[in-house]
């Protein structure tokens, strides 16, 4: 991951950018991804940009090869497409790593990219992001590389495992880049014809892929999201584990399992609760059923989240819901309260994640490594005080 590598780039020229950046669908010719990065520094009073500038993918200065003619355009494309470490992902990381960056602040990339990246860079992004905890990442992509190959929607699905939010650009981003990273000469952007076609035909297509649940996350997405603090700052999604299990004369057999977190979705708030009751209501519930659920989840539902999963247990009799969360939201407000009064009232069991819980979540929904799991520091005494300010919730 340290490719030798110039500067970033701080913009581009309009023709490149309308080229590389068209959000066709199906697109032929763009060689190169294009990669726009604003990196924040968290909790910083003055909201600018802590840097911001322009990556492409390069092609290696001294080709390794024993021909001793001129490669061709489309070998040299070939050759730099089988060394990701000079993609533009890996040039950012490359040069990101390599400034001397203050251990104790917490950073958000961003990243507008016109391709999301290939299976190999996406394995190297999520090393960086398992390093670097103290680091969050948002990729936002103009189109999707060979979307139909199982390979490239399985690496989409890492990226979101590892805790990277991927999403597909929109007008305000497309607008924002063109704004902030290319010599526009004062004119405004202009959209292309069937923008809007393209970008929900993506959007589609991007949501499908990353609707069914995961299997499991990565160690270290489990550690920062799960620890039950009674304050957890910059842990602002919901990570949600489940088991599905069928009633049958009056025992429980086991049938489907997975992890759900929080999508990114202009069109509709995702919440992790909202994105597994989606899937169960159209992928599995049958009303001659009866269902046992039960829900790990890094934070207890939102006020609106409570109230749509009330809901949903009010209309469906035949589902029990039992639901253990590592932290409680907002548990001082009012309203957040009731809703998880309305949760109890309509009889699913709500309670606060202890030891076993922990641990029986990293052995069944972590890539563990056949590591055993490691409690942290003040977990039971964190326990002891969630319980008891649920109780007082409940009571």
């Amino acid at each position: 991951m340290n490719p030798q590598i110039r500067n970033p780039m701080e913009g581009m020229y309009r023709h490149t950018f309308n080229y590389n950046f068209e959000n066709e669908p199906i697109l032929y010719g763009r060689s190169y991804t294009w990669l726009c990065y604003e990196v924040k520094i968290r909790k910083d009073p003055s909201k600018l940009p802590w840097d911001t500038g322009v990556f492409r993918d390069q092609v290696r200065p001294k080709l390794q090869s024993n021909r001793r003619y001129e490669l061709s355009n489309w070998e040299c494309r070939k050759h730099v497409y089988f060394q990701p470490q000079y993609h533009a992902e890996m040039c950012f990381l490359s040069w990101f790593c390599g400034n001397q960056l203050p251990a104790n602040k917490r950073f958000q990339i961003t990243w507008f990219v016109s391709w999301n990246p290939c299976p190999d860079c996406v394995t190297k992004v999520t090393e960086f992001l398992a390093e670097h905890p103290n680091v969050t990442l948002t990729i936002s992509v103009a189109r999707l590389y060979y979307y139909r190959g199982k390979d490239w929607r399985r690496a989409l699905r890492r990226l979101h495992q590892a805790g990277a939010r991927v999403k597909i650009m929109d007008y305000e981003e497309f607008a924002y880049c063109w704004e902030n990273f290319v010599y526009n000469e004062g004119q405004s952007f202009m959209p292309w014809d069937k923008f809007d076609d393209n970008y929900a035909s993506l959007h589609c297509k991007l949501k499908e892929i990353l609707r069914n649940p995961m299997k499991a996350m990565y160690p270290h997405t489990f550690y920062f999201h799960f620890e039950n603090l009674q304050k957890a700052y910059g842990r602002n999604e919901t990570w949600l584990c489940f088991a599905v299990e069928i009633i049958k004369q009056h025992s429980t057999v086991p049938w489907k399992t997975g992890v759900f977190r929080n999508q990114v979705d202009p069109e509709s708030r995702c919440h992790a609760e909202r994105c597994f009751l989606s899937w169960f209501c159209e992928d599995i519930l049958s009303p001659n059923t009866e269902y046992q659920v039960t829900w790990y989840t890094s934070w207890s539902p939102c006020l609106d989240c409570a109230g749509e999963v009330a809901e949903f247990l009010a209309r469906h009799s035949n589902v029990k819901l039992a639901i253990f969360a590592a932290r409680l939201y907002y548990f001082w407000d009012t309203h957040y309260q009731q809703g998880l009064r309305s949760l109890s009232e309509k009889g699913a069991s709500v309670e606060i994640m202890g030891y076993k819980d922990f641990k029986y979540c990293w052995e069944n929904f972590v890539y563990n490594g056949d590591e055993p799991f490691k409690p942290w520091k003040g977990l039971k005494y964190n326990f002891l005080f969630l319980d008891s300010k649920l109780q007082e919730i409940l009571e």
